[in-house]
């Protein structure tokens, strides 16, 4: 500071001192400039960037050489006409003494943390042209702002900040490029936007604004070439008819703002269209035809919406089409030839539609396709052969239709570029192709629930570490593989989940399973094994699911088992294994499930850790095995004896013999033996039917709309009966303390999490949750409605598609840095992270703590922006710093919590 002023003295004195000289005119103008600069400088916050460390007052007769992202006009002017600052890691505010640099053309700013109101006095920057301060956290509103006052401005982006108000409308004239996304605004789109004709971009995505998009836009049609009007905005009506005068368009986004209606017919005449997103809307009706005059469109998703009809032909038109998403809507008929003549093409997701029919035999003969999912339709034939003829398919998901036929041969060897194979619930017969398993890119595998044969090749490389070791789910259960299990299999080092379950595989479990460091669930039961049970599976050490029953398993149960410190479940039952149950098992604290039964088990059971509480059934079957006093109070009654007697009926006499029956006292007490079993059966029969009778009369009670009361926190298109219909088991995706949460689709096409919930009584519930459905900040996850029940309640939130931060953290790298977050995007999503709890201490009423911050509480969703989620251990503070009521109600993570990887739902894609 001290050096400032003496430069401002300088400032002062040099007119006095040196009168005539030229140096009055040279270094005033240059000692005005850095005084500017270091007044900047000053309002940034420490630690200062490397870059700046230059800009000192000893060196301030080179400003315009040696000062970083300074830039002086050329000649003996000096004057400084750009500044860029931008990624230099700044905190701190934005001086008002910007607005001194008059001769400034050029001011960014941007990817900084600089905070506070963007000063008023910017504006008499006259000069400037492009000014960026996106990517940072300036909040506050705009009103004072007058860029009307800046004749020369013909960029003004302010992306990503924290500002917030109505969106200005004192603009230039010449105004070219507006970026306003990524902000807090809110209210209309003034209509006067449509009065700056050469206007080229303009972006308000990302905020807070409703009602109708303006007509006026149209006006712009000679100059507005991208428009992005999504993403969190909730616009009333439907797609103005008239945006399809802006014929120089070229980009339009449109997604995710609440769209409703058909999609206008006059799109069709925007032919310089290169991208059309109208995804995630409520928009209806079918595809305008007239969508084929986009000859230049490249990129068309419609998705996550309520569209119905046929893919119209004209479409076929569409010669440049590179990506096409069609899912989750309603269309029906078949999946049109002409998708496989588009030579572009690269991605095709039509999946969760009423497509019928076969798809096209020569898809991916002609186009260079990449990812193809058609799953959860009504498809009917066989998988095209043609789908990787380019060498360029990396995901193939086509489950849960009626397909039928091979695995085609070209998803082998022949297609080293596949990652992901998704073909579950079909009717698909035959082998797998040859070298599929290994391929070198392939990271997960499903199959299940086909009809598939055929022995499992080994990896015909002859490689202990194969080149497909970045395999790390493969499912093959519930077909009909037989012979042995192959010995590569244990070279799939990134193996996690094998399930080879229901087959008729043969032989012995290969000892080079033990190999598989990473693997977190085997399941082999339903199978021919034979042999013992290798101890090398107790090498597994990541094991927390092992299923080994229904084979023919032989020997005794391995000690080394032991050594999987994290099992919590194990099934070796319906085999022939013999021996005891090794005591060391007792001592696997996390073992809470297993079962030995229909074994030829003997000894004792253990009774140390979790045998102690383990069910009697856990052990039938195992006629030499002896129970523990708390496994025999709850065995069955055959169960309860050691099988050391010879007949039926007590011990009699001295010599400790058993004592005979005649013949016909054996007979009455077999018919007696009968008659008693043929009256429990009976009365087993009746408590089941009453018990099922009951059960139904609780389901339909649950189900009955009538009995429902919904509470709307934001603006929704649906009611209790449709979040009623998410609550069913196959809707699964995660279970807390407090409840159950589940995946649903609302009529409208909205993804909704429902967390149902049990425990809650009192009145106070209803207040504190209605408390949090008025939290209103991009940062948190929104609390959409709350449904009311006598037997539960139900909590709708966003759904985040992206699960949690502790997710992004902890994915494996596979070496090409695809399964790690980036370090700039930790760094945004923490900030972002930071700014919601922010929110909630300081400008909520009452302000809440947060209490369990976690990384598995930070939720992404489709763009990886963060949400704080899980108020379950929340504090409302009340009275002051000390004085707090705790949200007893919500106590128990009623917060939602986004499913993790291994989330099940057909909904899921990504």
């Amino acid at each position: 500071m001290a050096a400032l002023l003496l430069l401002l003295l300088l400032l002062l004195l040099l007119p006095i001192c040196f009168p005539s000289s030229s140096l009055v005119l040279a270094i005033p103008t240059l000692a005005s400039q850095a005084a500017t600069l270091l007044s900047l400088k000053d309002s940034f916050s420490p630690p200062l960037p490397p870059q700046l460390r230059t800009w000192t007052l000893a060196n301030y007769a080179s400003l315009c050489s040696s000062w970083p992202g300074v830039a002086c006009a050329p000649g003996s002017n000096r004057t400084v006409v750009s500044l860029d600052i931008s990624g230099y890691n700044i905190s701190g505010t934005l001086s008002p003494a910007i607005g001194d640099l008059a001769g400034l053309r050029f001011l960014s700013a941007a990817a900084n943390s600089l905070a506070g109101d963007i000063p008023p006095d910017i504006a008499a920057l006259r000069n400037l042209r492009h000014l960026n301060l996106s990517n940072n956290q300036f909040n506050g509103t705009l009103d004072a702002l007058d860029f009307s006052a800046m004749p020369s401005l013909e960029v003004l982006d302010l992306y990503d900040n924290d500002l917030a108000g109505a969106l200005p409308t004192l603009l230039p004239a010449g105004l070219r490029h507006l970026d306003l996304g990524g902000n807090f605004f809110s209210g209309t789109i003034p209509p006067s936007l449509g009065r700056f004709p050469a206007i080229e971009f303009l972006s308000l995505a990302g905020n807070s604004l409703s009602g109708p998009i303006p007509p006026d836009l149209a006006n712009l049609s000679s100059t507005l070439r991208h428009l992005f009007l999504g993403y969190f905005n909730r616009f009333d009506g439907g797609i103005p008819p008239e945006l399809g005068r802006l014929t120089s368009l070229v980009h339009l986004d449109l997604a995710s703002c609440g769209l409703q209606g058909p999609i206008p017919a006059s799109l069709g005449d925007l032919t310089a269209l290169d991208t059309l997103y109208l995804q995630t809307n409520q928009l209806n009706g079918t595809i305008p035809p007239s969508l084929g005059n986009l000859t230049g469109l490249r990129f068309l998703d419609v998705s996550n919406n309520a569209l119905t009809g046929e893919i119209p032909p004209e479409l076929a038109a569409l010669g440049e089409l590179r990506l096409l998403n069609m899912f989750i809507n309603r269309f029906r008929g078949g999946v049109p030839d002409f998708l496989a003549d588009l030579r572009s093409l690269q991605v095709l997701k039509l999946w969760q539609n009423n497509f019928t029919g076969a798809i096209p035999a020569a898809l991916g003969r002609a186009a260079p396709l990449r990812e193809v999912d058609l799953s959860t339709n009504r498809l009917t034939g066989e998988v095209p052969r043609w789908l990787c003829a380019r060498g360029q398919l990396e995901i193939l998901i086509l489950l849960d239709n009626f397909l039928f036929g091979p695995v085609p041969e070209g998803l082998g060897a022949a297609c080293p570029t596949l990652t992901r194979v998704r073909l579950g619930h079909n009717y698909l017969t035959g082998p797998l192709p040859r070298g599929f398993l290994y391929l070198p890119a392939l990271t997960t595998v499903e199959l299940q629930g086909n009809y598939l044969t055929g022995r499992l090749e080994e990896d015909g490389s002859g490689s202990t570490i194969t080149s497909g070791s970045r395999l790390s789910l493969l499912n093959l259960s519930s077909n009909r593989f037989n012979g042995s299990l192959p010995a590569s299999i244990g070279n799939l080092s990134s193996l996690q989940t094998l399930l080879l379950g229901g087959n008729q595989l043969s032989g012995e479990i290969p000892r080079q399973v033990g190999r598989l460091k990473r693997l977190l669930k085997l399941d082999l039961s339903g199978n021919k094994l034979t042999g013992a049970v290798p101890g090398e599976v107790g090498e597994c050490t990541s094991l927390t699911y092992l299923d080994l029953s229904g084979n023919r398993l032989s020997g005794a149960i391995p000690v080394r088992l032991a050594h999987i410190k994290i099992l919590n479940y194990l099934n070796v039952s319906w085999n022939l294994l013999s021996g005891s149950i090794p005591r060391e098992l007792g001592g696997m604290k996390s073992l809470t499930a297993a079962d030995f039964s229909h074994n030829d088990l003997s000894g004792r059971v253990p009774d140390n850790g979790q045998f102690a509480y383990f069910n009697a059934s856990s052990f039938v079957g195992n006629p030499g095995l002896q129970l523990l006093v708390n496994n025999s109070s709850k065995a069955p009654q055959q169960q309860q004896q050691q099988p050391t007697w010879g007949g039926v009926g007590g011990g009699g006499g001295g010599g400790g013999g058993t004592q005979q029956q005649p013949p016909g006292v054996m007979g009455r007490l077999k018919l007696l033996a009968a008659l008693g079993l043929l009256g429990c059966s009976v009365a087993f029969a009746a408590v089941a039917v009453a018990t099922t009778r009951s059960a139904m009369l609780r389901r339909r009670s649950f189900w009955s709309s009538q009995r429902w009361r919904m509470t709307a926190f934001q603006k929704v298109s649906f009611g209790c009966d449709d979040v009623v219909r998410c609550v069913k088991e196959n809707c699964v995706v995660g279970r807390g303390g407090a409840g159950v949460v589940y995946r649903g689709t609302m009529p409208g096409g909205e993804c909704v999490a429902v967390k149902r919930i049990v425990s809650a009584e009192g009145g106070g519930f209803q207040a504190e949750v209605e408390t949090l459905g008025r939290i209103r900040h991009r940062h948190i996850v929104r609390l959409l409605a709350f449904c009311s029940g006598p037997e539960a309640k139900l909590l709708v939130y966003e759904y985040m598609v992206n699960g949690s931060l502790g997710e992004a953290l902890h994915r494996r790298n596979d070496g090409d840095g695809s399964g790690v977050l980036a370090w700039a995007s930790r760094l945004r999503v923490a900030t972002e992270a930071a700014k919601g709890l922010c929110y909630l201490h300081h400008d909520c009423s009452p302000p809440i703590l947060h209490r369990d911050v976690k990384s598995n509480n930070i939720l992404l969703d489709a763009r990886m922006e963060a949400h704080v989620a899980d108020f379950g251990l929340a504090k409302f503070l009340v009275g002051g710093n000390d004085a707090t009521e705790c949200m007893s109600a919500v106590a128990g993570s009623y917060g939602y919590i986004a499913p993790g990887r291994w989330r099940r739902s057909t909904i899921d894609r990504k």
